[in-house]
């Protein structure tokens, strides 16, 4: 079955402070229905390139790595991210295969 990492992108403004518990209590049971104990959280770092490195300045605030039949099939689920809800995105990317 291919995998997929779904990366989760913040919308351009944060979660309302009076909606802090309901994103919350989403994020678990997002990750309880994709079968993980707990999603790939990201708590800032570092942006490398050829010339420099600075503060990572994104909107990735983590990821999943998981399986579906289809890319289809596991969009058909991201567009149910609790992140969306909140003006965020999901990208849903398959893991390459060699062949």
């Amino acid at each position: 079955m291919p995998s997929f990492i779904f990366i989760y992108r913040a919308g351009p403004d944060p979660v309302p402070a009076d909606r802090v518990a309901e994103n919350r209590a989403a994020w678990h049971t997002w990750n309880a229905e994709l079968q993980e104990e707990h999603g790939i959280r990201t708590a800032g770092g570092a942006s490398v390139s050829a010339r420099q490195i600075d503060d990572y300045r994104g909107d990735v605030r983590g990821a999943s790595l998981v399986e579906f039949d289809s890319l289809e099939a596991a969009v058909a689920v991201a567009r149910a991210s609790p992140n969306i809800a909140f003006g965020g995105t999901v990208d849903v990317l398959e893991e390459y295969q060699r062949p």
